[in-house]
């Protein structure tokens, strides 16, 4: 009835195969090498964070520890949470 001949050569088969198979490896490629690259961008800012955070907690010990050095005397400004106990529980003595 209705039938179409169709021919294909078998050789012109493998070849647009192993086209596309060739084309499909190269995207993948520059694909995974992108993805790569990105990778180490992140690996490299993660790593600067890490040094900065380092840095930053070296100088508040050193900070600290030149405080607890320092024999200058520090008076507080807001009264500790005894203190306020004690007025408080005096106060309702009084009463």
């Amino acid at each position: 009835m209705f039938a179409i001949d169709v021919t294909l050569n078998l050789f012109v088969l493998a070849g647009i195969v192993l086209v596309s198979l060739l084309l499909g490896w190269m995207i993948r490629r520059s694909q995974i090498k992108s993805l790569n690259k990105k990778i180490v961008e992140l690996e490299k800012e993660m790593l600067s964070n890490h040094a900065e955070i380092l840095d930053l907690q070296k100088n508040k010990a050193l900070l600290e520890r030149n405080l607890e050095a320092s024999k200058i005397p520090v008076i507080p400004l807001n009264p500790s949470k005894d203190e306020n106990a004690d007025k408080h529980s005096e106060k309702s003595i009084r009463k």
